[in-house]
């Protein structure tokens, strides 16, 4: 018998009983947060405002950010299939949205939707905006046939067999990419990438755990924009910041495409001109179609 390991002297009741309490690491979630300059999309959004008349908020343009990421970064837009990393070939974002109870004020009774942009690398903000409007207006008049058909399904199905039953129809859809939509099932209604936001709520940062129907690479959480002290040419200044936290699948995406993705982001959210830009969702010329990300791909763009 190998001598590599031996048992420590002592152990503490709590170190006793935490490898009975849970199994083996068995989930590949990569977590990570950062907070951005938040006050030059604030100003865009604002004159964005003032010559269009409509409305879009930071979620809008997270979106729209995250999409063109990933429009410009194929490498990025993946998912598993059958224990195989397969390629998108659509960048389509699903955004959360809560349905509160009728009165406003109760938590009992109120929902979680929401509705994907597809191909919104090739949309604009106010396009997203647009699109989102309309789906959050149809969640809320309780007319979204997503929401209904799952609550249909579980009150049929007792528990023991809503999740082997939901588990199988995303390996139908997914793996093999049969279509259901004539059983009321949607095709890859969770898209790419999931944004939800919680900064309304004033929550600053939180963690979105994986949707394990979803297949998307990540869910990515949007916190409350906030004033924090930073240090700009030498001085303490105020400043307002926008905090971001991701999960993300570490089955398609590693170290090196992660950090990609973060610059990427944060280099549009920060210079939001970029956003109204649709040549910035496409891949850039130093960029493969296929293969190993760019090292460092802001000084090559």
């Amino acid at each position: 018998m190998s001598d590599r390991y031996f048992r420590p002297p002592y152990v503490s009741a709590f170190r006793v009983l935490a490898p009975i309490i849970w199994d083996n690491p068995g989930d590949p979630t990569i977590l990570g947060d950062t907070e951005i300059n938040a006050e030059p999309l604030l100003a865009h959004l604002e004159a964005h405002h003032h010559k269009t008349g409509q409305k879009l908020t930071v979620t809008h343009a997270v979106a729209r950010a995250v999409a063109s990421v990933l429009g410009a970064h194929p490498d990025l837009n993946c998912l598993v299939r059958r224990g195989r990393i397969w390629m998108r070939r659509d960048v389509d974002v699903f955004c959360q949205v809560a349905v509160p109870h009728e009165d406003g004020k109760k938590l009992a009774g109120a929902d979680l939707s929401g509705a994907v942009i597809r191909q919104a690398d090739k949309r604009t903000m106010g396009e997203i905006a647009a699109e989102l409007q309309a789906s959050a207006d149809r969640i809320r008049r309780h007319d979204d046939p997503m929401l209904k058909q799952t609550k249909q399904m579980l009150t049929v199905l007792p528990p023991f067999l809503s999740k082997p039953f939901l588990r199988l129809l995303a390996y139908l859809t997914h793996d093999w990419g049969i279509n259901l939509t004539w059983m009321g099932v949607p095709d890859d209604p969770f898209g790419s990438i999931m944004v939800t936001s919680l900064g309304m709520y004033g929550i600053r940062f939180a963690y979105a755990p994986l949707f394990p129907n979803a297949r998307a690479l990540g869910v990515l959480l949007v916190g409350g924009v906030h004033e924090r002290a930073a240090v700009v040419h030498g001085q303490v200044v105020v400043q307002k910041a926008l905090p971001l936290c991701i999960a993300m699948d570490h089955r398609v995406i590693d170290g090196l495409q992660a950090s990609v993705f973060s610059r990427e982001l944060i280099r549009r959210l920060e210079n939001p001109a970029l956003l109204d830009d649709l040549s910035w969702s496409v891949p850039r010329p130093y960029h493969p179609s296929t293969g190993i990300l760019a090292a460092d791909p802001v000084a090559k763009a």
